[in-house]
């Protein structure tokens, strides 16, 4: 991969660190499953400088991840080259190598929704969907997509905990983070947590533990600025947030799986899949 640098000019979207503690850990384990999925995207949009994001492996071709990754709001645009790079372990462990991206996927609805745009509005549809050039050789397991109804939800918020693992940009490059903590909450398209994370995190799966397995419920997309516009916890100088504070991520749906699987196919409105770059 003929990229070193992290550029990370665009990814203030995945933006909190949940008060007051700081409780995530480093996953060594970058070769085992399921961490071996969780995957390091590489974006150059025209600088040759790569900007961090993260995501993970649904199947041998393909990668979900969150829409803002893919389309970056400031610049209006996708970026040019695109590579994936799973199970990585630091700066230059790279087990499964280095994989171009040949497309990749956003909803019209993230890329235009309401009149005027607004952030809030095109949440519920900040995920997306990239396929390799090749599938990533030595990886032939991958953890399985699991649309939960709201009965099922409000029994995992009670009785359970997510994770989120993915790269965060405050910690050396290309090393691989984890939390895990408690949903709470969710609307039919979102879900609210207080797992810990910082940029670079978003495109992160969120995964859920069923019968001893992991499966996934949502993509990680957002968090919280504090009074100054800075990320909490995350830049030197800043503050952990305060208790009651909570990240968000995109709620798994059976028409998101859908999309996710067969993207070109033709669907209505804000569900419309979006060719990029």
């Amino acid at each position: 991969m003929p990229y070193d640098l992290v550029d990370l000019g665009d990814n203030d979207f995945d933006a909190a660190v949940i008060g007051p503690l700081d409780g995530r850990v480093q996953e060594i384990r970058t070769r085992q499953y399921p961490w071996n999925t969780v995957v390091y995207l590489c974006r150059d949009f025209g600088s040759s400088l790569c900007a961090g994001c993260s995501g993970i492996l649904i199947d041998p071709t393909r990668v979900l991840t969150a829409a803002h990754c893919l389309w970056s709001l400031p610049r209006r645009s996708s970026p040019r080259k695109l590579f994936v790079i799973p199970g990585r372990r630091d700066r230059r462990d790279m087990p499964y190598g280095s994989v171009p991206a040949r497309a990749w996927w956003v909803p019209h609805g993230f890329i235009e929704n309401s009149r005027p745009p607004s952030w809030g509005a095109r949440q519920n549809w900040d995920w997306g969907v990239i396929e390799m050039a090749r599938p990533a050789q030595g990886i032939d397991r991958f953890v399985p997509l699991r649309p939960l109804d709201n009965a099922e939800f409000r029994q995992l918020a009670e009785q359970s905990r997510i994770t989120v693992a993915g790269y965060p940009s405050d910690r050396p490059t290309g090393t691989m983070w984890r939390h895990r903590e408690r949903i709470v909450g969710f609307t039919p398209q979102r879900l609210f947590h207080t797992v810990d994370t910082c940029p670079g995190h978003s495109g992160s799966a969120i995964l859920a533990d069923f019968a001893g397995k992991p499966g996934i419920v949502g993509v990680h997309t957002a968090g919280l600025l504090d009074a100054e516009g800075q990320t909490y916890g995350c830049k030197r100088g800043t503050v952990l947030a305060p208790p009651g504070s909570r990240n968000s991520g995109v709620r798994l749906r059976p028409a998101m799986i859908q999309a996710l699987h067969n993207p070109g196919a033709l669907r209505p409105g804000p569900g419309r899949m979006v060719h990029l770059p």
